[in-house]
């Protein structure tokens, strides 16, 4: 919201400081999401166990935490699964968001089978977000040339 202030405020005012400040923090903000992207594809074996002990320790607070137990109840209704594992990870009592069978996988493995299956979509949804933040970068500098030559053919 902040950025987008800036920008928007920057190219109204032809103020060249916030359309400087747009674009570093525009860049700041590529650069995590690169540098984000690529330690998730180097530590990605690292993440999937932090993410499997996480979600076993929720488990524990199901019964305790309000958001805990909301997040599980959608977490199962939405990819109709239980559990990390399955159902044995609840002890025995599953919750009613359990769905019922023999069969039933776990959440963790319908998870990661969810975001393989939508992996085009998700990449190509950040590279449009990217692609409008160098654009966002590209217009500010592109403007903040364009005073530079305006107040020069001026004399301001």
């Amino acid at each position: 919201m902040v950025v987008a202030f800036l920008g928007c405020m920057g190219s109204i005012k032809e103020n060249k400081c916030l359309l400087m400040s747009f674009f570093i923090l525009l860049l700041i903000i590529l650069l995590a999401e690169v540098t984000l992207a690529i330690l998730l594809f180097v530590y990605e074996q690292k993440l999937n166990n932090y993410v499997s002990e996480s979600l076993t320790d929720s488990i524990q607070r199901y019964h305790t935490d309000n958001s805990t137990k909301a997040a599980w109840d959608s977490i199962q209704s939405f990819l109709q699964c239980c559990g990390v594992n399955g159902t044995s990870d609840w002890a025995g009592h599953p919750p009613a968001s359990c769905p019922s069978g023999p069969q039933v996988q776990g959440c963790y493995a319908k998870a990661k089978l969810w975001f393989h299956s939508n992996f085009l979509h998700i990449g190509i949804i950040t590279i449009c977000v990217c692609v409008i933040q160098v654009l966002g970068m590209s217009f500010a500098l592109t403007l903040n040339c364009q005073i530079d030559k305006t107040s020069q053919a001026l004399g301001l």
